[in-house]
């Protein structure tokens, strides 16, 4: 397995960011209560679809795909109508300690630097969503998540703000149709690849 590189032809004219979340729900079929596992296996999904373009764009386009072969290589994408947070928070951050299946962690991080809702960080190989607007006081910044973590972190980790980004498989099969002068755009689906 092998970790391509995206290619500079390679640009969304469409983009989509979902999380999956994997649980199991139980429901009573006698009094109607329910109750929901969560089995702490995020993942991240993407939808994007490539624009019509030039043929020499679709060429180079097309080989990455193939090199892709299925799922068996992968290649690091990030949020791309988000690539840097909203918020202010910027430099060198570092994460604190904290164990699987957390919802929130510390960020080491200079007072008043900000992180807001939908903002995507990267710590440890795992790329994590901020669920609230949070404004670092003299201890850190304390990060509510959207995805809980699935790995513990032992403290100290980088945290990565600028294009945050983790390996993804392609997930579907896709082909360019070539005419004369040009060639049409291509939907493609992937899945973060957890390791």
């Amino acid at each position: 397995m092998t970790l391509l590189t995206l290619p500079s032809s390679f640009r969304p004219a469409s983009f989509s960011m979902q999380l999956e979340t994997v649980q199991r729900a139980f429901a009573s079929p006698f009094g109607g209560s329910e109750q929901v596992v969560d089995l702490l296996n995020d993942r991240w999904t993407i939808s994007l679809t490539l624009p019509v373009g030039t043929q020499q764009n679709a060429a180079r386009n097309e080989a990455f795909l193939n090199a892709l072969r299925g799922q068996t290589n992968t290649v690091s994408l990030y949020h791309w109508a988000r690539r840097q947070p909203l918020g202010t928070m910027r430099g060198s951050p570092v994460a604190g300690a904290a164990s699987v299946g957390a919802d929130s962690i510390l960020i080491g991080t200079p007072a008043g630097s900000t992180l807001l809702a939908g903002d995507m960080i990267g710590v440890s190989g795992m790329l994590l969503m901020v669920r609230d607007d949070c404004v670092a006081d003299g201890v850190g910044l304390v990060v509510p998540l959207v995805n809980r973590l699935r790995r513990p972190l032992v403290g100290g980790e980088s945290v990565t703000w600028d294009r945050p980004t983790v390996p993804f498989r392609k997930v579907v099969k896709a082909s360019f149709q070539y005419f004369p002068g040009y060639a049409e755009g291509v939907s493609l689906d992937f899945v973060e690849a957890v390791g």
